[in-house]
């Protein structure tokens, strides 16, 4: 298949995310990758020029050794108030003349405002077109004044893909309340690399590379460091947690800055900060670790979802403490290595579990082999998408 995926988010900046592990395991089963984005993280005018060229990247994988994804970033305005505007007109212009250079034998979508383009031009040449949804959308746009708008753009989205996939039951039954038809609205997981994360003793020498000690209990979170993170909380606790836990922070964000502050003001080496690192690196800095938190907030932007991350943990063989996130109990549920607590009592909990790491971990372990592997969860997407090809 010759599969066109258009995001609004930034392809080599952000993620991992579900999309990148899908598309690049596809593109090694030899089907044709071609990716739209957009630069999220961009600096804006006047730190950018006034008008960004299109970008194209003929070698943009990321995860899987010898995949094959070609990228294209439309041009846009720079200032921060058009630039995402005139990403709608560049996405529609370069989707277009892709199109004409060789018609796609499917869209598949993560995208709100792209989307809308894409989905147009969808329907004008007759190309299936599928959203792929891991977030509610109109939730993750900052703007209250916006979000309506989002709202619904995202209903319109949802009501008229060929056939809307979520990443969780949670996600899909918000889907059908957007007007996703039940009969298209299908749930395919997420999955895990259970090859690249693998259950094992902390090392020491990873320890030592990070100023850890092999007596230290060391507690993990990684990814985008949203302001719902919960890590606030989290930071606070540690504070007036025993001196021999440490919490290792593993990425960049909103709270990047803060984190760097109180770590300035007196938690010292207690909180070990990495900034974003390479993905292939991720497996052995989660091994470093005893126990993984996610103590993410419930919000509207976080209460459907699953992240990924906790997938990786629990395959990783670690506990896992988090929130009770509506998405993650409905999913996950009780039972499989995951302790539910508060993000202010995450230090605590993780203390308490601390005599039946193993235990929990080996069950976390087993429920991703069940339920996560990557490989099969590719092979069903893949025969999903083949099935809307004319």
């Amino acid at each position: 298949m010759d599969i066109v995926v258009v995001q609004e988010t930034d392809w080599l900046r952000r993620g991992p995310h579900q999309q990148h592990h899908l598309f690049e395991r596809l593109s090694l089963r030899g089907h044709t990758i071609t990716v739209l984005d957009y630069p999220i993280l961009r600096s804006h005018w006047p730190q950018e020029p006034l008008i960004v060229r299109r970008e194209d990247n003929p070698h943009a994988a990321r995860i899987m050794n010898g995949a094959q994804i070609k990228l294209i970033t439309p041009g846009t305005l720079s200032p921060r108030l058009l630039a995402r505007p005139s990403s709608v007109f560049s996405h529609h212009a370069a989707l277009k003349r892709l199109i004409k250079d060789r018609r796609p034998d499917i869209i598949v979508s993560y995208a709100l405002s792209t989307g809308m383009p894409a989905l147009r031009l969808a329907r004008r040449y007759d190309i299936p077109y599928v959203l792929h949804v891991i977030d509610a959308l109109h939730a993750l746009v900052p703007s209250k004044i916006v979000q309506p708008v989002a709202h619904t753009v995202e209903r319109w989205l949802f009501g008229s893909a060929a056939e809307v996939i979520l990443i969780n039951a949670h996600l899909r039954d918000y889907a059908i309340r957007m007007g996703a038809s039940p009969d298209r609205a299908r749930v395919l997981r997420t999955g895990v690399d259970l090859e690249r994360f693998q259950p094992g003793k902390p090392d020491s020498a990873i320890r030592a590379e990070l100023g850890l000690a092999e007596s230290d209990y060391v507690l993990f979170f990684m990814g985008w460091l949203y302001d719902f993170s919960g890590l606030r909380q989290v930071v606070a606790a540690l504070a007036d947690a025993p001196l021999e836990v440490k919490l290792l922070v593993v990425g960049d964000g909103d709270e990047y800055e803060w984190l760097c502050q109180m770590r300035n003001a007196g938690l010292g080496d207690r909180l070990v900060l990495t900034g974003r690192v390479p993905y292939q690196r991720i497996p052995e800095l989660l091994a470093a670790s005893d126990a993984c938190l996610l103590p993410f907030q419930t919000v509207t932007a976080t209460e459907h979802i699953v992240p990924i991350k906790i997938y990786e943990y629990m395959a990783g063989g670690k506990p896992v403490i988090a929130t009770s996130l509506p998405g993650v109990m409905r999913d996950i549920g009780e039972g499989n290595g995951v302790i539910y607590a508060p993000a202010e009592d995450h230090i605590e909990m993780a203390l308490n579990v601390r005599t039946r790491a193993e235990q929990l971990g080996r069950a976390a372990r087993a429920f991703v082999e069940a339920h996560c592997d990557w490989e099969a969860i590719t092979t069903e997407f893949e025969a999903i998408l083949a099935g809307h090809v004319r």
